[in-house]
């Protein structure tokens, strides 16, 4: 049996998710979640539409806090053959 892949939500970029629960979930959860991994250490931050001020407004925060702890942060380790 062949496994089914989730398609990518269009509104998602490289360590930018986007998150939009279902209109029938009891909680609504609408933006955008910062995620990666440096060094030993997981970063990960939620961006809300609502108290962003919008969608577009939610991505830029995000796109923002992305570059900074980039910047800040160690770089990224490649474990394996090479």
């Amino acid at each position: 049996m062949a496994r089914r892949r989730k398609r990518p939500n269009p509104d998602s970029e490289e360590n930018i998710r986007r998150i939009d629960t279902k209109a029938r979930a009891k909680k609504q959860t609408h933006g955008f979640q910062v995620h990666f991994l440096r060094g030993d250490r997981v970063v990960t931050k939620m961006f809300s539409d609502n108290v962003h001020g919008g969608k577009q407004a939610a991505r830029r925060a995000a796109r923002k806090f992305k570059r900074t702890m980039v910047r800040r942060l160690p770089r990224r380790k490649f474990l394996g053959g090479r």
